[in-house]
C-alpha cells in the first residue's frame, strides 16, 4: 500500500504541474498550525461571490489535498477505484481544453518532514496567508524538533512570488520571527494596535432571556485605515473566528473588493462544526464543542473565551490528550493547569496524557473532588452526565483521534441532529 501511495503521489504531482502550466490560475496558500481551515472557509466566502475560486475540500489528506484540489477531484479517498478515476480526470484536463478557475484557494498543511517541500517546489504563490503556528504547534512530534518545523514552513515562504504579499497573524511570534528577514511585501492581521489590520472589542453575546445568560455568538470590529466595521457571528464564540475573518478580510482588500461587501459576506460566515460551536445540552444545559483538535495554542484560545463567559452555575471543562507533541508533550499538558485556575470548576481528564494535567491541578491546589480523570471519551461522557445540572455550561476539547465528539454526543439536547453538527460523523469514522 505505501508503494502505491508513493507512486500515485508522483504521478498526481506530475499531473498537477502540466495542469498550472496549462491553466495559469493564480494562487492563495493558506499555512500554519490553527485555524487554517477556518481561514480557508472565510477567504472563499469572500472571494467566491466575485471570482471563481476552488478550495480544498475537507475530505482531503495533508499529503494529497493540494494535488488533487489543482486536478479538480471530487473524492480523496485511497481506494483503487477513486485513484483511477482521479487519474483519468487530471488526463482530461490536460487532453481537452476546460472551464477552469482563476485563483485556488489551497490550504497547506505539514505533517511530517517534506510536505511542504514537495509542494513548493513547483508552486508560485500569490497570496500567501499565514495563521498562527503557537510556541509549541501542532505535528511537531514527527519533526523532533520545532525548529525542523518552523524550517519546513520556510520552503512555503520561499514560494512566494516576487510580486506576491503575505498576510499573516501578527500577535503569532512564531510568524514574526519566521517573516523577519522577508522582503515580499506583508500584511499584518491582530488584536494588537499595530496591526495593519485590527480586530478589537471582542465580546459574547447572550440571549435575551432574563432569567437566563446563554451565550448565543459573538462580536468584534475591524479596524482598517481609522475605520471600524462591525461584524457578527451566530452559534460560536472563538477567537480563532476573529483571526479567521480578519485575515479574510485583508485579503478582500487585496481583491480591491468594497469593504461593505467583504463585511456583509463575513457576517454571513458560518463556523464548521467542531469549532467552538454552541450546541444545547440536556438538563437546559450549554456546550461547548471544540472537538475538531486540540494544541497548546488551541486550548489557549479555548479557555481565554470560556473565562469570559457569563455563568452563575458550574463551568465544566472536558480535555482529552494533545497528540504529536513529542517530547514536548508532558510539559505542555501540565501548562493547561493554570490556564484552568479560577475558569472551570470541574475538569474531566480523557487520556493518558492528560493524567499530567490532573496531577498539576493538585499541585496548584485544586480542589481534588473536582478532578476527575478516565481513558477514553465514552467514559467522560458517562462521568459528565453525572455531575452535570442545570445551567451548566461545558467546554469539550481533544485531537482528532481521542473522538470528544463522542462526549458532545452523549450531552447534546438533540442527538438526532449529531450529522449536521458534529465532526467526524463519515461512515470512515464511524466505523473505527
Amino acid at each position: 500500500m505505501d508503494f502505491i501511495k508513493r507512486l500515485t503521489k508522483k504521478i498526481f504531482q506530475y499531473e498537477a504541474r502540466l495542469v498550472l502550466k496549462k491553466y495559469k490560475p493564480k494562487i492563495i496558500a493558506i499555512t500554519g498550525s490553527v485555524g487554517k481551515t477556518l481561514t480557508r472557509e472565510a477567504v472563499y466566502l469572500v472571494l467566491s461571490k466575485k471570482f471563481f475560486v476552488r478550495k480544498n475540500e475537507k475530505s482531503f489528506t495533508a499529503e494529497f489535498g493540494v494535488l488533487l484540489t489543482i486536478i479538480g477531484c471530487p473524492e480523496g479517498k485511497i481506494t483503487p477505484i477513486q485513484l483511477i478515476k482521479n487519474f483519468f480526470l487530471g488526463l482530461k484536463l490536460l487532453i481537452y481544453k476546460n472551464t477552469y478557475p482563476d485563483w485556488l484557494i489551497l490550504e497547506m498543511d505539514s505533517d511530517k518532514p517534506g510536505d511542504l517541500s514537495a509542494i513548493s517546489s513547483f508552486l508560485s504563490i500569490d497570496i500567501l496567508v499565514m495563521t498562527a503556528i503557537g510556541e509549541v504547534p501542532s505535528h511537531v512530534e514527527s519533526f523532533y524538533d520545532i525548529s525542523n518545523l518552523l524550517m519546513e514552513k520556510r520552503f512555503i515562504i520561499n514560494a512566494v512570488k516576487r510580486e506576491g504579499v503575505i498576510i499573516y497573524n501578527t500577535d503569532d511570534s512564531r510568524i514574526l520571527n519566521l517573516l523577519g528577514d522577508v522582503d515580499s511585501r506583508k500584511i499584518s492581521c491582530g488584536v494588537e494596535e499595530k496591526s495593519n489590520i485590527q480586530g478589537s472589542n471582542f465580546k459574547i453575546l447572550y440571549s435575551n432571556d432574563k432569567k437566563s445568560s446563554i451565550p448565543i455568538g459573538m462580536s468584534f470590529e475591524i479596524i482598517n485605515n481609522s475605520d471600524t466595521y462591525s461584524i457578527t457571528t451566530i452559534g460560536s464564540i472563538g477567537i480563532h473566528n476573529e483571526y479567521a475573518l480578519l485575515l479574510a478580510f485583508a485579503v478582500g482588500l487585496e481583491f480591491k473588493i468594497e469593504v461593505e461587501k467583504i463585511c456583509f459576506s463575513l457576517n454571513k460566515y458560518k463556523n464548521l462544526p467542531g469549532r467552538m460551536n454552541l450546541i444545547n445540552g440536556i438538563k437546559d444545559t450549554i456546550i461547548i464543542d471544540d472537538s475538531y483538535n486540540s494544541s497548546p495554542i488551541a486550548v489557549s484560545q479555548a479557555l481565554s473565551v470560556f473565562k469570559k463567559i457569563k455563568s452563575k452555575k458550574k463551568k465544566i471543562a472536558v480535555l482529552g490528550d494533545m497528540l504529536e507533541l513529542g517530547k514536548y508533550s508532558a510539559d505542555e499538558h501540565r501548562k493547561i493547569a493554570i490556564l484552568l485556575k479560577n475558569v472551570a470548576s470541574d475538569v474531566i481528564c480523557v487520556g493518558l496524557r492528560m493524567r499530567k494535567l490532573s496531577e498539576e491541578l493538585l499541585n496548584i491546589g485544586f480542589n481534588e473532588l473536582n478532578i476527575i480523570s478516565v481513558d477514553s471519551s465514552e467514559e467522560a461522557g458517562v462521568e459528565l452526565q453525572k455531575i452535570l445540572e442545570t445551567g451548566d455550561i461545558v467546554l469539550v476539547k481533544g485531537s482528532q483521534t481521542i473522538r470528544m465528539e463522542k462526549v458532545v454526543e452523549e450531552v447534546m439536547r438533540h442527538p438526532e441532529d449529531k450529522e449536521e453538527l458534529l465532526v467526524r460523523q463519515e461512515p470512515e469514522w464511524l466505523s473505527r
